[in-house]
């Protein structure tokens, strides 16, 4: 669940359903008596509210204030240690500041907070509030019975209230929205003004760590909110450039395997090389370079990936300089690397998020493996580039792609993925997209830890004009990850957009994708054989072997080692030499595996998926 989601939650409790709720059949008795037990007439008429406390979320401590009001607006300041952020939301607009203080949009957050917002206040019984409502029946919460009453508003996110069917009691709020679930428990309930209202909030999700713990010291209600308190500000400028340059010109980057990108930095003065990650809300630091640059962390935070979830800790005022470019105060999370950077046979030292993104045009030159920042006052699209409209999905930006000739829909943009397509469970199952088609399983690594996705082969993907054929694709399983969404058809990543000059442009919501011919014309790799293993010493171990692929066929085992490779032996260099290609040659290719114990065996290459 996000922030804005958790900090709204208390709507569904403190200001939840209108007088003309008892309309609703069967639902008319539950309703009538929480409309009661809440204050009757005085709680239907409540028009704002004001609260002031404490929140701990992970292990992080600070406070909050929150502003809530009738006519659809929200207004949240948190403090937490090295975070500082507010947001706002009305009726036309929203808003959000970053850690790092940059302002950005909220997306379909704000959609999101407002109907929460129109739920709390509207009158269930207008015939345009969009919303339904069902009475659900009876679970258990705590060890008692609770009558639990839905409330949707046409589409998939479901907000469900469990009430005590005798007294009209509020245990909590159960909420969906893009299919994560979290749930609001509500106590030390106190009368204000007429109207009861909750002191303790506490929030849980499928991951223990992001807890979420409110602890309300004052609630003020029906005083007046000021229109400055939504006003957007100015926003932190939170980047300059030495000497009075307006870019960094071109820099060489590492094209690390054709799918990460290493940029040479500093990061407080001590020099680094960083992975360009624009699928990261965040600037991350591995643990050890935190320390070797003097970080600061504080406690703990939650953080989700596609692993799965995990925790991180903020580090405040990070400075970052790449060739002319300074980045300034940055509020970096710091998390242990060390995985990832193994998986990628590469150390990882500083993971740069979406904050180099949003204030300046990043001109990514892939086929000539070079990258410039530029100041966006200066900035003209190279000739011929085609733009591309970016749109929101929580945090992350989305591009426009038809798969296999379907109507478009949206992907998140993702520079960090080495996955050319992520299809997310509902579209692949909305659209039958593994329905009749050959597929297996593969091994990744994300933030969170490992996960085995279902891979296969698309037909062909369209975006920005330009048709790309036979396109592996990772099909995650359904999970409490960011790469389950109902939303999104997935996520589209760097070996897609490595096959073009791309400029990007978050200030304009927007993309350049300028073609390159002989970069498109290349086929996308693909694992032959259905081994994958992971480099150590001299020596490959398999982690996974592919159901369906020659190894299986073959009767390889996890666990088994491979010393050489057509009579070449695996040294120190193994991981970035031609040899670590090995198993992406062409189908029908011999491939004699050496193992630990001087035996050999022969692999044919095929198309498994």
């Amino acid at each position: 669940m996000t922030r804005r989601a958790a900090a709204v939650m208390v709507l569904l409790a403190q200001l939840a359903f209108g007088s003309a709720a008892a309309r609703a059949g069967d639902v008319t008795d539950v309703l009538s008596k929480y409309i009661a037990w809440r204050g009757g007439p005085r709680f239907e008429t409540l028009q704002s509210v004001h609260e002031r406390g404490q929140i701990r979320v992970g292990e992080a401590d600070g406070s909050f204030e929150l502003w809530l009001g009738r006519d659809g607006r929200l207004r949240q300041d948190r403090s937490l240690g090295s975070l500082a952020d507010s947001e706002a939301v009305t009726a036309t607009s929203n808003w959000t500041t970053n850690a790092s203080g940059q302002l950005e949009e909220l997306g379909d957050h704000g959609q999101g907070a407002r109907r929460q917002v129109a739920l709390a206040f509207a009158d269930l019984g207008r015939r345009d509030s969009g919303m339904n409502f069902r009475l659900l029946g009876s679970e258990q919460y705590d060890g008692r019975p609770w009558t639990v009453v839905r409330v949707d508003f046409g589409d998939k996110d479901t907000y469900d209230l469990f009430l005590d069917a005798q007294t009209g009691e509020l245990c909590g709020a159960r909420i969906t929205q893009d299919r994560a679930t979290s749930f609001v428990r509500y106590g030390d309930w106190r009368m204000v003004s007429g109207v009861r209202m909750a002191y303790e909030e506490r929030t849980t999700s499928a991951s223990a760590g992001a807890t979420e713990t409110r602890r309300i010291e004052s609630i003020e209600v029906d005083t007046a909110l000021p229109a400055s308190l939504f006003a957007r500000p100015e926003g932190k400028r939170s980047w300059s450039f030495a000497g009075g340059a307006s870019s960094t010109g071109w820099i060489p980057f590492e094209f690390l395997n054709n799918d990460q990108i290493f940029v040479p930095a500093t990061v407080n003065g001590h020099a680094v090389t960083f992975v360009l990650d624009s699928g990261a809300d965040i600037t991350i630091l591995d643990e050890a370079t935190a320390s070797l640059v003097g970080a600061h962390p504080g406690a703990e935070m939650p953080v989700g990936g596609s692993g799965g979830q995990s925790t991180m800790r903020l580090a405040p005022d990070i400075e970052v300089r790449i060739g002319a470019l300074e980045l300034h105060g940055i509020t970096a999370g710091v998390m242990d690397l060390s995985a990832i950077a193994q998986q990628l046979g590469h150390p990882l030292p500083v993971i740069l998020g979406k904050e180099v993104f949003n204030q300046l045009i990043v001109d990514i030159d892939f086929p000539n493996r070079r990258i410039a920042f530029h100041e966006r006052a200066h900035f003209a699209p190279p000739p011929g580039a085609v733009r591309v409209a970016l749109g929101r999905h929580g945090e992350n930006r989305t591009v426009p792609v038809s798969v296999e000739g379907r109507e478009p829909v949206d992907f998140d943009f993702d520079l960090g993925s080495n996955s050319p397509v992520i299809i997310y469970p509902y579209y692949r199952d909305s659209a039958q997209l593994l329905a009749d088609r050959r597929h297996s399983r593969e091994l990744s690594a994300g933030v969170g830890g490992m996960f085995r996705p279902a891979c296969a082969t698309l037909a062909s993907i369209a975006i920005g004009g330009q048709l790309l054929k036979d396109v592996p694709a990772d099909f995650p399983d359904a999970a409490n990850t960011v790469l389950n969404s109902d939303r999104m058809g997935g996520n589209i990543g760097l070996p897609v957009f490595s096959r073009f000059r791309l400029l990007t442009d978050y200030a304009d919501n927007a993309i350049w994708l300028q073609a390159d011919a002989h970069e498109l014309a290349q086929p996308f790799l693909k694992n032959r054989a259905g081994i994958i293993a992971q480099p150590a010493d001299d020596r490959l171990k398999v982690l996974m072997v592919a159901p369906g692929s020659p190894a299986e066929q073959g009767g390889w085992k996890e666990g088994m080692e491979i010393v050489a490779i057509d009579g070449q032996k695996i040294d120190a260099a193994y991981r970035h030499s031609t040899l670590s290609r090995w198993a992406t040659q062409a189908a029908g290719t011999r491939v004699t595996l050496t193992l630990a114990d001087h035996s050999t065996r022969v692999l044919v290459l095929a198309d498994y998926y």
